[in-house]
C-alpha cells in the first residue's frame, strides 16, 4: 500500500512556534507530530512507498524521514505556495498511481484509537465497497458550529462537508475527520490542477458526479494541537493518560513513546504534578517544575528558575530566575 502524510502546511494557527518549525516536526512529548501520523498509517498494513509533501522548513521533514530506515521514502516539494490537501495530493500523483488506492494522513495530528482493529477494518472496507474514497472520522459535540463536518446518512454515505449539514438533508450525521483517509486512483479525475483541498473540492466533486464516499465511525482519543493554548492542553491530557491511562489509546501511545523516544524519558509523577523529564535536560537543583511540564532534549532550566504548566522544547533555555508559566518555550 502507497503512503501520503500531508507535511506542507504552515501551521499558521501555531506561530510563533511555527516560524521555527514545520508544524509536522513541531515536537508533542517530545516527539515530532509526523511521527504520530505515521503510526496509525502502519496499523492499516505494509506501507510500500511513503510520499511526504514538503513546503515550510522542508530540511526538517527530510531529516524526520531520514529516520525511517524502514520506509522508501519519497519527497514532492511545493516551492511556491503551499497547494494544500487537495493540490498536494495531485502534484505527488506520478508517486502515488498505480496501486489501485493509498492512504493520506495529515501530518500534525494525535491521533490515538480506542479499537485495535480500527485500521485493518478501515482498509477491509475500503477494498470491498470499491468506493472513491473512505473516510475515517469520529463524533464530536463542536460539528457543526466550531468544526466543519462531514456529514454522513444512515449507511454511512457522505452527502457533503461543512458546518451546515442541513443542506444535505435531514437524515444526516456530522462527524469529525481526523485526518485519515483512502483513496482510489479515480480521485485523479476530480483533483483540479494547483491548489485545492481534497474534502471540498475532489471528493464533493465526485460525489456529485455520484461516486459513492462513505465514513467509517470510530472511537479515538484526538488531541487538538492547532493553536498554543490547545497545544498546552493536550500535554496535560496527554501525560495524564500516559500516567493513568489504561486503554488501548494509552496502550498505543506509550508504544509510540517506547518505539520515537530518542533519548529516556522520565516520567514522575507525585499529586498533581506530572513531568516528562529527557536525560539529556539540564536542570539546576534550585529550580522548581510544578503542575504538568514537558523538559525536552538538550533544554536548559537555569538557576531558580520557575516552570509550571508549560513545555521546554528542544534546545531552549529557561535561564537564571526565569518563569515559564503556561507557555511553549522554544
Amino acid at each position: 500500500m502507497k503512503a501520503m502524510i500531508l507535511a506542507a502546511g504552515l501551521g499558521t494557527r501555531l506561530r510563533p512556534i511555527t516560524e521555527r518549525y514545520a508544524k509536522p516536526a513541531v515536537p508533542f512529548l517530545n516527539i515530532p507530530l509526523l511521527y504520530y501520523s505515521l503510526s496509525l498509517m502502519e496499523q492499516a498494513g505494509k506501507i510500500d512507498g511513503l510520499v511526504l509533501n514538503t513546503h515550510h522548513h522542508p530540511e526538517q521533514i527530510e531529516a524526520l524521514a531520514s529516520r525511517l530506515k524502514d520506509f522508501d521514502v519519497a519527497f514532492s516539494n511545493e516551492p511556491g505556495t503551499p497547494l494544500g490537501s487537495g493540490g498536494g495530493i495531485w502534484k505527488a500523483r506520478k508517486l502515488l498511481e498505480g496501486g489501485g488506492s493509498f492512504v493520506v494522513a495529515n501530518g500534525d495530528e494525535v491521533i490515538l484509537p480506542h479499537n485495535p482493529k480500527i485500521m485493518r477494518e478501515f482498509l477491509t472496507k475500503h477494498e470491498k465497497s470499491g468506493a472513491l474514497a473512505t473516510i475515517l472520522v469520529m463524533k464530536h459535540p463542536l460539528v457543526g458550529t466550531q468544526f466543519g463536518g462531514v456529514w454522513a446518512d444512515n449507511d454511512g454515505r457522505v452527502r457533503g462537508f461543512g458546518k451546515d449539514g442541513s443542506k444535505f438533508g435531514t437524515d444526516v450525521t456530522g462527524y469529525h475527520y481526523i485526518g485519515l483517509l483512502l483513496l482510489s486512483d479515480r480521485v485523479f479525475n476530480y483533483l483540479p490542477a494547483g491548489e485545492s483541498n481534497i474534502l471540498y473540492d475532489a471528493l464533493a466533486t465526485g460525489i456529485a458526479n455520484h461516486e459513492k464516499v462513505e465514513v467509517l465511525v470510530d472511537s479515538f482519543t484526538w488531541f487538538e494541537t492547532g493553536n498554543p493554548k490547545d497545544f498546552l492542553h493536550a500535554t496535560d491530557e496527554a501525560l495524564d493518560l500516559l500516567a493513568h491511562g489504561k486503554g488501548e489509546d494509552a496502550k498505543c501511545l506509550r508504544e509510540i513513546c517506547e518505539r520515537y523516544w530518542t533519548e529516556k524519558m522520565d516520567l514522575k509523577v507525585d499529586g498533581a504534578s506530572r513531568l516528562l523529564i529527557s536525560k539529556k535536560a539540564r536542570i539546576h537543583e534550585t529550580a522548581s517544575l510544578r503542575g504538568f511540564a514537558v523538559i525536552s532534549d538538550g533544554a536548559t532550566i537555569g538557576r531558580n528558575a520557575q516552570v509550571e504548566n508549560a513545555v521546554v522544547l528542544p534546545g531552549a533555555a529557561a535561564l537564571e530566575a526565569a518563569i515559564v508559566r503556561h507557555e511553549i518555550k522554544f
